[in-house]
């Protein structure tokens, strides 16, 4: 089992920055989500909320569990003396492959689980950590199931005007279902929560917002081969390699490459002219291939929107190869890479000239970017 996150957020009218702060860890077997939501607003509330999350997201890297991550949170978290409030709320979600979930909320509005479009009861129990009163569930995630986690923003607004006592979860559950948004995507989700908070907030929000979305989902796979192998008597299997990939999108990369999975498939290659970035070659079509891009040119320019994705968190848009190779990779949980190392000389000279790494070089450092994300790779060199 495999999640996507979705995040998005209004800050309060008026303020540059929000005070909500969410994280997300990727690691090999689970998934942990951390959002805290600072004292006020503004640039103190950021702060706190900030390092409330990272510090929390800094132990859980290291293996610690959720109970000690709370407890030394909690020894150094202050307590507003006026308001008898802490600082920063927080709230930490791990949840494992196999779907068993471990929920610590404190402050924050209760995490809902939609099952089948309707909401889940889940079983809390009251535990004080650190001389925090804290609630604590254990249960079980299933594929399909979709989880909201919102800062006190979103179940808040419209409070005192559209709705006497704020929008509330029974109130967004509702505005879901009612216009069809339980089946969208996690980030498309977040966002229109995002935007109904805005919304009833008549687009001068009182608090900062902020959604979280998870959906549970089966595995993706995709397999890349790109470059024909050095020894040609090797081209019937590595395309066999390709074909008998299943459960996932097959993509090829480079017109070599295609041609030889045309010609050993019997089916025909069409190459698109129309070029929707002027840096990136058209991409083609062979029937039962998701993909077909050009090479070297557009791995090299994957390369740069993975790194530019990973530096921003923001998934690149458009529908040139390069892109839609990274859509394809960042959308996948297991990729397998299978890559030719078979030289044309007559792309040395345009690769000299336009400083672009090889093929072999290019794919290896795709490849650590997307290792870098959680993504479970594999590597094979022809």
């Amino acid at each position: 089992m495999k999640f996507d996150v979705g995040i998005s957020g209004v800050a309060k009218y008026r303020e540059e920055v929000t005070g909500d702060t969410p994280e997300v860890i990727q690691s090999k077997d689970a998934i942990t989500v951390i959002l805290s939501d600072g004292l006020g607003s503004g640039i103190k509330a950021s702060i706190l909320s900030i390092l409330t999350a990272k510090i929390a997201a800094g132990l859980l890297r290291r293996n610690v569990s959720l109970e000690q991550v709370f407890a030394t949170i909690a020894d150094t978290l202050p307590t507003c003396k006026v308001r008898n409030l802490a600082y920063a709320t927080l709230t930490i979600l791990k949840i494992m492959d196999n779907g068993a979930a471990h929920l610590i909320e404190y402050d924050n509005p209760g995490l809902l689980l939609l099952r089948d479009g309707a909401v889940q009861p889940l079983e809390r129990r009251s535990r004080d950590i650190a001389g925090k009163a804290i609630r604590e569930a254990f249960f079980q995630v299933e594929v399909g199931d979709l989880l909201l986690l919102n800062s006190d923003g979103v179940i808040n607004a419209g409070v005192g005007g559209m709705f006497k006592l704020g929008l509330g979860e029974a109130g967004l559950v509702d505005n879901l279902q009612q216009r069809g948004l339980l089946a969208a995507e996690a980030e498309e989700l977040a966002a229109k929560i995002a935007d109904l908070a805005d919304c009833c907030y008549l687009c001068q929000p009182c608090d900062d917002s902020t959604a979280i979305v998870i959906r549970a989902r089966h595995a993706r796979n995709a397999v890349v081969f790109t470059g024909p192998p050095k020894a040609q008597e090797q081209d019937p299997q590595v395309v066999e390699r390709l074909l008998e990939f299943k459960n996932g999108q097959k993509i090829v990369c480079g017109g070599a490459s295609g041609n030889l999975v045309a010609r050993l498939t019997g089916k025909a290659i069409k190459t698109s002219l129309q070029y929707e970035d002027p840096s990136v070659p058209p991409v083609a079509a062979i029937e039962g291939i998701d993909l077909v891009t050009e090479g070297v040119l557009t791995l090299n320019k994957c390369l740069e929107k993975l790194a530019e994705y990973q530096a921003g968190k923001v998934l690149p848009n458009g529908s040139d190869g390069a892109t839609l190779l990274s859509r394809a990779l960042l959308k996948a949980d297991h990729i397998a890479f299978l890559v030719g190392t078979a030289f044309n000389p007559a792309h040395e000279e345009i690769m000299h000239s336009l400083q672009l790494k090889t093929r072999t070089e290019a794919v290896k450092q795709i490849a650590g970017l997307l290792a870098g994300m959680g993504k479970e790779l594999s590597l094979e060199i022809f």
